[in-house]
């Protein structure tokens, strides 16, 4: 199984925008997938750090304590990007204006390739 977190500014879920900022999104879609891609579950947090100063790092480390393996969002700083990799958190770079669940789906082709 492998957790899946994705920024999102409006409601979260498969069906929401993700959001063109990482750090400051209001919102992240978590999705656990099985090995062969298919969802499992689908839970919805608040961002506990949006507006705190150095936010990317504090929810780098808030995603790692979730049990996330990887993360997909349209921009992440250098410094966030930086310590999810240093937790051995993938970072999928995804297009801007997409649905969490088109994310998700570009994510789990990343994620689970051999």
């Amino acid at each position: 199984m492998v957790k899946i977190a994705i920024p999102s500014n409006g409601p979260g879920g498969l069906e929401d925008i993700v959001a063109s900022r990482f750090a400051r999104a209001a919102k992240f879609t978590i999705v656990e997938v099985d090995e062969k891609g298919n969802v499992v579950s689908v839970s919805i947090h608040e961002n506990p750090v949006q507006a705190a100063s150095g936010a990317g790092v504090k929810v780098a480390q808030w995603l790692l304590n979730l049990g996330v393996k990887a993360v997909a969002a349209v921009s992440i700083g250098p410094n966030a990007r930086v310590v999810l990799e240093e937790l051995g958190i993938k970072v999928v770079t995804v297009p801007a204006n997409i649905r969490v669940g088109e994310a998700l789906s570009k994510a789990v082709n990343e994620v689970l390739k051999y």
